[in-house]
Order: C-alpha cells, then structure tokens, then sequence
C-alpha cells in the first residue's frame, strides 16, 4: 500500500499536481542580486547586532531537522530530496542570511549535536527540552471542516455553529480541542491519533465532521483518494507551524527572529504555490461529462437554473466562510486578522492625510471571577455587552474588535490631537464600570486600558501593537481601572526582559545556577532541622542576579518549570549530602511557583525520585503561596494530595499579604505557615504588627499549623516573637543564604549562629 502512495505521489508531482521546484540535500544561499533582495539584506543589517553578525560570520553551514512524511509542509521524495513549505521558507532564510542550510532527516529527541535548528514545530508537539520554541511562527494555516459528503440524511455543515450535537473527530493532543470545547461546548469531540483514524470514523458514519489543518488534510485526501471526504468550510481557529533552536543558540534564535519578520511578507505567496487542487482525467469523469453533455442537450433551461441556485448557495458560504474568518462568533465585532487589515488600511490613510491613529488595547479587570464563579453563559452574555458600550464610545466609522478572551482593540483614524483618544478612555473606562444587568444578577468590571499612537510610537504595525500592550500591562500594575499611554521606557523594560530570558535559557544549559541555603531556627531548643533552598543565578557578565528579577521573567516565558525542576534535583542531591554529615531527619523548604502546577506529571514525578533515593517524604516542605489555594483548581487540589499522601508537607510563603484566613487553610492541610518579612521588619512592642503577629501565632497554634516568622534582623524582633511563643525563625541575624559547605559547618556548630 505504501508502494502505491509513494507511485501516486511522483506521478503527481511528475504531472503538475504538485509544485515542480526541487530542493537539493543542502539549501544554498541565491547568488543572484535583485532590488528586493539587496533591500532585505539592508534591513536585516540594520537590525542584527555585531555579536549576531558575527555569529552568521563564523557559521556559514546550519543543520536543519526537517521531517520526511509531512505534505506539504515538509517531506521526502524517493530520491531522497526533501521538499515543502519549510524548505521554501528555509530557502529564502538561506538567500537573506547567506548561509548554506545542510538538512538532516528529523528523529524524536534529536541530540543538539545533529542539528541546531528543527524546522516544523509548535509548543503543543515540541517536547524535546533542549531546543526552544522561536517566539513566532512563520507560517500559520487555517483549519478547516470535512464531512462525508455521500451521508444523504446529514444536515449541511458550514460553520462551527452548524455541528451543535454532532460527532467531531479531532487530534486528541491538539489545542484546537480545548477552544472548540470553550466556545462551542454542545459539540461532541472525538479524539483522534492520527487522521487516517479520523477519515475512517467518518467514513463509517461514526462522527459527523472530522476538523483540521487545511493544506495538510487536502494532500491526504487526494494522495489517499478519500473521495467521499469533502471540505465544508473554515473554523476561526488557525495551525501554527514555527522553528525550534538549540537552547544555547540564543543568537541563532534573535537572528531568525528577525530574519522571519522580514521574510514574513512572503507568506502568502509561499502558501499558494503548495494548494492542491485534484483535477485529475480518468474514464469515470470522462463518462460523467458525456452525461452531463446529453443532460445540457436535453434540458438546457433547467440545468441552467440549477446553476443558477449552485451558485447563489456557493456565493451565501463563501460568505458566511468569509464572515466567520474575519468576525468575532460571539460579539459579532472584527477579529484579530481583520483588525490588523484595518489597522494598516488606517496607517496608509493616515500618511495621505498627515493625521494620527490611535490604538487602545482594553482588558476587562474582574471577568475571569465572575466567569469562574457564575459560569461561561454569564460570562459571554456580559462580553456581549462590553462589546456595544465600548462600539458607542468612539465613532462608527472606527474599529472596535474583540481579539481574544475579554480583550478588546479599538482603531481610531483622523485623530488631530491626543484629546479624542483622552475622551474616548474615559467614556470605556465610566461605561465598563457601571454595573451589567445579567439574568437578574448585578456583576461589576472594570477595564484596564493601553494607548499608542501612530506615527509617534512608531510606523510599524507589529510594533504598534506590541505597544499598545504593553501600556496595557502598565494600566494594570498601577492599580487597573485606568488607561495609560504608552512611553519609551516601557519598551525598555521589555527588552531588559526579553534579554534575561534569552540569557535565562543558555544558563540552564551551562550550569549558571547554584542553590543556596538559609536555615530556619526552632526557637523551642535553638536546633537547625530546617532549611530554605533559595535559587541563586551567577551571570557571568553581570554576577548574581537577584531571584525577585529573574523568576517572574522566567514564569512569564515559561521556564519556570525547567528552573523549578533543577532546583528540586541540586536540593534532592544536597540533601543526601546533610542527611549522610548528621545521620537525622533534616528538611528543605522548596519554593513551587503556581506556573509548575500547569505541568503536574512533573511535580508528581518527585514521588519517584524521592522513592528511588530513599528519602522520607516528609524531608521534603514545599513552599507555595497563599494565591494558588484561593483559586485552586482540581488539578491543583490533586496534585498537593498526591504530595502530601508520601509525607511531603506544605508551607504557605509570604502569609499576611493575601487573602490570610488561618480557618480556610487548615482545610487544605497546611503544615506552616510564613509570616510574611513585611510584618517582622516593623516589629516594635505593642505596636500593630505586633498585635497581629502575636494573633496569627496563636491562632495557628490552636489549630495546629506551626508559624516560621521570616526576615528576622533585629534582637528585639527576636524577643518579641519568642515572648509570642513562635515555633521557627528565619532571617539575617541567624544566618544568611549560604553554600551547602557553610551551611554543614552551621549545623556541626550550631552556635555560630549567635556568635
């Protein structure tokens, strides 16, 4: 059967059903000049750093892992010549670049030594950790709706809104899955492994609808002669396909980066050239058109008015295809694709008039509450309603459109002066804040919103956008329910981030991390049983970075789980090491970001580890705060039983801050609890910390949670909480973080705490 595919698909391509451009093993840089070209090459070189000019320099040859059975994205002839959208991509990367691409055939769990670059990945199928995600993709394709189009009693499905009730066969590991589930929870989802177990549910009649990546299923349809499969229309819901770079190719990385946003403009072009379209000649289609020749004979009028009524219905999907790819299907507003067409059909209009844009990127403050509390059919109606009273507050002719979740975008043309944008905020920001009226129920928002102006802030779409967000975020941290224009400094932040983060992800690969220790101290006896593992980053241009600088960074990038992990396995290590020195029990505190939950196979893999080396549960204390507990999902709720089922125990870190009800906590089991170093740092006799510190120790006293009192740098601090009766202290007038070697001379000579 293989035999035969593989002969389809060389006739094909020896036919012209397919594109006849073919690559060799190695993709060489175009050695011809054009306008174009010599453009592409200026921007790029504006734009690349010396270190990454440098970098390209001393690297004229870059391995690429591309995949051999992916039509048309990328695969392998018998000749073993590789071919697809990515090659095409890569080709033009190679012209830009000027550098060779050598391909290796791709394989699970590549090694980093075969191949600096794979070039068709997505978050959702990259699992091999030592290549990184690039932060965009370079191509993105629709997804699409097939049915089987010989089921006569079948409704006609053009629409996700067409298959309430119905079977859906769709990849059980894609996210697709999750938004059709979201948004349209009255479909049937049925997952899949592969497509040829898809196209066989609906052949069989055992789903009515199979939805995926356009490009990709139309090649297996005609390569597998799926006649009875027929495409009945486009979902709002797109694939994207990126590259993966070796995680210490940070240069490679920004370099591609950069190369795809000028290359980007391709895309479409690229795109076109591998549609299929199966027009294939044989004696079946031969003896169809004689009929059809007889019956135009025989009834010419009346072929001519079901032609007619054809092409009426063909015009009302095409249009309700066209619809559904560019409207938002619940506010009915433009979506995210749409508005960047207006928004760069205001910018051209804006150069002819000499007048500004304005961009306001707006987040409803609150909805995820009420969503979570009252549910998703409260949460759209109120979605709906935002949507008509932020339409109202600018002019019709500007473009208000929902670009995701609760976050909305509005473009404002012919803008004289920032005024109009002034007004038009404070109108979204009093209408979002009066209250929604929804099933006899009052629920209150409020909206955070970002401005950017156009040509101030920049001439660039992308950038603009970027902005806009950005001043978003500003809005939120100065307390929401606020807009805020956006300010150079902001992009300079950012760009302080994007560069920890791409340091962030070559110091994991190079060993820059080292773990400290702060022990914690039993006021009851003076012993140390106790201590904290605290990350600690040693830059090497820029020394030790502080932990609060670099772990919101790495949780906003998603590294957090990769940094959480290898602090787990250095203190696992260390802990033998303290075990085997004193021959007792001794526990370490490990902080767990809320983030590591998303990933809980890898926190319950700890049982094993644990398991494996021999260590008690309960030498382990993990150190989570008080934030995940109040919006605990059951994801989290199990994985903390889990832990807590082999002995680990569970402290709450920086308690005093948040919601801080001791009641509330004891029902999830907690062992500690964390008086938060704010409230130690202003402990003064009979003052309110005071009072406040002596309240929570003695009621966590009764209900059975010890109290370790954190940030303790005074005597007099000291005094008072001993005179409070507080289990454990913590904090610089004991000692501070140190090495693991410190650390086991502290505990061989406890007294140098107090010396």
């Amino acid at each position: 059967m293989k035999f035969f595919i593989r002969l389809l698909a060389l006739c094909l391509f020896s036919s012209g059903y397919l594109p006849s451009l073919v690559y060799a093993e190695t993709i060489y840089p175009n050695t011809s000049t054009s306008e174009h070209k010599s453009t592409n090459a200026q921007k790029l070189s504006e734009i690349l750093t010396p270190d990454e000019q440098a970098w390209l320099k001393n690297n004229p040859s870059i391995r690429v892992a591309v995949k051999s059975g992916w039509m048309p994205v990328e695969f392998k002839l018998e000749s073993g010549e590789h071919r697809g959208v990515s090659i095409d991509y890569l080709s033009m990367l190679a012209d830009l670049l000027q550098v060779s691409f050598v391909i290796v055939d791709y394989i699970d769990n590549i090694a980093p030594t075969d191949a600096d670059i794979i070039s068709g990945v997505s978050n959702r199928t990259l699992k091999n950790t030592k290549f990184n995600l690039l932060n965009m993709s370079f191509v993105d394709f629709p997804l699409a709706i097939y049915r089987n189009k010989y089921l006569d009693k079948q409704p006609k499905i053009l629409a996700l809104e067409d298959l309430s009730g119905a079977r859906v066969a769709i990849y059980k590991s894609g996210y697709i899955g999750e938004k059709i589930h979201e948004n349209h929870p009255d479909i049937k989802l049925v997952h899949v492994d592969i497509a040829d177990e898809a196209f066989e549910k609906l052949e069989a009649g055992a789903v009515e609808a199979y939805i995926g990546s356009e490009i990709v299923v139309d090649y297996h349809i005609v390569f597998n002669r799926l006649n009875f499969a027929q495409k009945a229309g486009l979902t709002p819901f797109t694939s994207s396909v990126s590259m993966a770079v070796r995680a210490d190719r940070t240069l490679l990385a920004s370099i591609l980066e950069k190369s795809l946003l000028i290359v980007e403009p391709n895309n479409k072009k690229i795109l076109e050239k591998w549609v299929i379209k199966d027009s294939r000649s044989n004696p079946f289609i031969t003896a169809a058109l004689v009929f059809v020749a007889l019956i135009l004979v025989l009834g010419l009028f009346r072929f001519y008015r079901l032609k007619q009524a054809i092409k009426k219905k063909d015009s009302e999907s095409q249009q309700k295809i066209w619809y559904q790819a560019n409207f938002d299907f619940l506010t009915k507003l433009p979506n995210r694709h749409l508005l960047h067409n207006r928004l760069e059909e205001a910018l051209i209009k804006a150069d002819a008039s000499k007048l500004l844009v304005g961009l306001l990127y707006i987040d409803l403050d609150n909805f995820k509450s009420v969503n979570d509390q009252s549910g998703h059919n409260v949460g759209d109606k109120l979605l709906i309603e935002a949507a008509q009273r932020i339409s109202l507050c600018v002019n019709p002719s500007d473009t208000t459109a929902r670009i995701g979740g609760d976050e909305f975008m509005v473009v404002m043309e012919e803008l004289k002066d920032f005024r109009s944008l002034e007004e038009a905020c404070q109108k979204i920001l009093i209408e979002l804040e009066k209250p929604f009226l929804i099933d006899a129920n009052v629920f209150y928002i409020s909206s955070s919103i970002g401005v950017t102006v156009y040509p101030e802030d920049s001439n660039n779409t992308k950038e603009l956008l970027v902005y806009a967000d950005q001043a978003m975020y500003e809005a939120k941290k100065l307390g929401r329910n606020r807009y805020q224009f956006f300010t150079q400094s902001m992009q300079t932040l950012s760009s302080y981030k994007l560069s920890i983060a791409q340091d962030l992800r070559a110091a994991i690969n190079t060993d820059q991390f080292i773990m400290h220790y702060q022990p914690i101290l039993n006021f009851n006896d003076s012993s140390i049983t106790k201590a904290e593992a605290l990350i600690r980053w040693n830059h090497p241009k820029k020394g030790i970075i502080n932990p609060a600088d670099f772990i919101p960074i790495a949780e906003e990038c998603g590294l957090i789980d990769v940094l959480g992990q290898w602090a787990f396995n250095q203190a696992l290590k260390d802990l033998l090491i303290i075990r085997q020195r004193l021959g007792a029990d001794f526990q370490l505190s490990i902080n767990v970001s809320p983030y590591q939950f998303h990933y809980p196979e890898r926190l319950l893999n700890w049982i094993q580890d644990i398991n494996s080396l021999g260590v008690p549960g309960s030498c382990i204390c993990i150190e989570i705060t008080e934030g995940l507990l109040l919006d605990a999902s059951n994801i989290v709720l199990n994985t903390l039983s889990a832990l807590q089922n082999v002995g680990i125990e569970l402290s709450i870190d920086d308690f005093g801050t948040g919601y801080s009800a001791l009641a509330y906590l004891k029902k999830f089991d907690v062992n500690y609890v964390k008086i938060d170093k704010s409230f130690i740092q202003n402990l003064a006799p009979q003052n309110y910390d005071a009072v406040l510190c002596e309240a929570i120790i003695q009621m966590a006293q009764k209900l059975g949670i010890k109290i370790i009192a954190e940030g303790i740098e005074t005597d007099v601090q000291n005094s008072l909480l001993n005179q409070f009766k507080c289990d454990y202290g913590q904090g610089f007038l004991f000692a501070k973080p140190t090495t693991l070697d410190l650390l086991l001379e502290l505990l061989d000579e406890p007294k140098k705490l107090f010396v």
